[in-house]
């Protein structure tokens, strides 16, 4: 069984231009989320999605395997599964199997940790789901990171086989939002 990491990370933010890639102490955002995935041992590949050539080549520093994003599936109205299909379907991917995971992380949550990945991908490995959320505490889907077999990419129908996972992981949009992680007391460098 196969785990690779997708990262859609298209280039036409608005409210913080060139977000997925906006630096933050230091680094891109882009780069907290490889270096998290990077971190986990069953993770064989991480791709970063995009229609952006300075995104693709950042990822691609960090170690993430850049794939070319057509531009009509990297506007504000495609829906973000339509992306993680065809970045799946990409040659450079290689051919997955029905149960092989996939793991969708954005790369505006620069807070996300590996051990968060880690506790989401052993709940779906131990109750054999077919996806894995992450929530606030308040049980609210936050985005962050989501966990989801092959063959539910496609599904047509809502699962049952599902689980979630308390990971407090905020969404970089604009940069007040920056501002707003920088004094937050729950963030831990």
């Amino acid at each position: 069984m196969r785990t690779i990491v997708v990262i859609p990370a298209r280039g036409g933010s608005k409210r913080l231009p060139k977000k997925n890639i906006y630096p933050w102490k230091g680094k891109p955002l882009l780069a907290y989320t490889i270096e998290a995935c990077k971190q986990c041992t069953f993770v064989d590949a991480i791709y970063v999605s995009s229609d952006d050539q300075e995104i693709l080549e950042t990822g691609a520093a960090y170690g993430a395997v850049p794939l070319l994003r057509p531009a009509h599936l990297a506007d504000d109205h495609t829906p973000k599964i339509v992306a993680i299909r065809q970045a799946i379907e990409d040659a450079a991917v290689g051919q997955l199997d029905r149960d092989d995971i996939v793991i969708v992380a954005q790369a505006n949550s620069p807070t996300i940790a590996a051990d968060q990945i880690q506790k989401a991908w052993q709940m779906m490995q131990n109750h054999a789901l077919w996806e894995v959320m992450s929530t606030d505490a308040n049980g609210v889907q936050n985005a962050a990171f989501r966990l989801v077999r092959k063959h539910a990419l496609y599904n047509t129908f809502l699962s049952a086989h599902c689980g979630f996972v308390v990971a407090e992981n905020p969404d970089i949009h604009t940069i007040e939002d920056l501002m707003a992680l920088d004094n937050s007391s729950d963030y831990v460098e």
